[in-house]
């Protein structure tokens, strides 16, 4: 299976992520409603293409030309990616979940206050301005532990962000103002990437809770509780 680790964010932060995209950037819309008018499109022209050569070819610009068109996330995909698997084994699944199973970490918020635009995957994307150290020690040791189940994952240096937008380019308008969106972490999943004819989704498969390393007696001085 296609996997990833990964954050889920909570309903309300899905929401208000998305009402900021829909605000600011007013001129992207969600991919399904692009779909139906390309399917009405490509129906009559397959119901005409015997009477009109060049109806054929015409709409078949149309569709190559919106298929290039951004287009934005569905809100329940929102997640935010701390190591990336590509295809596992069942062995290796074993062996990760056994890795994972060992992690402690303490729970933890962020801020998605920024935006950016990734030319390579054409991605805009919101993101933390200040990652705070716990998000980034999370994704070294989720790394860490794929590599120990024998996954190759990748070296690059992890940026954490939320896709927003796909088919992202340099023309994309800039957003009328920034995101303010506050995201509260308490565990971390093993997620699996499935297509299917309404467009990819991403069940999670597996959770593990986010605890603070410390003893009852800390935890209650503290007034934190991790249940």
């Amino acid at each position: 299976m296609r996997c990833f680790i990964g954050l889920d964010l909570h309903s309300t932060e899905k929401l208000a992520l998305d009402s900021w995209r829909q605000q600011a950037l007013p001129e992207v819309t969600a991919r399904n409603m692009f779909n139906l008018s390309e399917g009405r499109a490509h129906n009559e022209g397959r119901g005409n293409e015997g009477r009109r050569g060049k109806g054929k070819e015409s709409k078949g610009k149309r569709r190559d030309s919106g298929a290039s068109q951004p287009y934005a996330v569905n809100a329940a995909n929102y997640h935010m990616t701390l190591s990336f698997l590509g295809h596992i084994t069942h062995r290796q699944h074993e062996a990760l979940v056994a890795e994972l199973d060992t992690l402690i970490h303490a729970p933890f918020s962020l801020t998605l206050d920024t935006t950016g635009i990734w030319n390579g995957p054409k991605i805009l994307f919101a993101a933390p301005q200040s990652p705070p150290a716990e998000l980034m020690a999370l994704a070294k040791s989720t790394r860490k532990a794929a590599r120990a189940a024998a996954i190759e994952v990748d070296g690059k240096g992890f940026s954490p962000h939320v896709t927003v937008i796909r088919k992202a380019t340099a023309a994309l308008p800039v957003p009328l103002y920034t995101p303010h969106v506050e995201m509260h972490a308490s565990a971390f999943h093993l997620f699996e990437s499935v297509s299917t004819p309404q467009g990819v989704t991403y069940p999670v498969r597996q959770s593990w809770n986010l605890k603070h390393n410390m003893s009852v007696r800390e935890k209650l001085r503290r007034g934190i509780n991790d249940e």
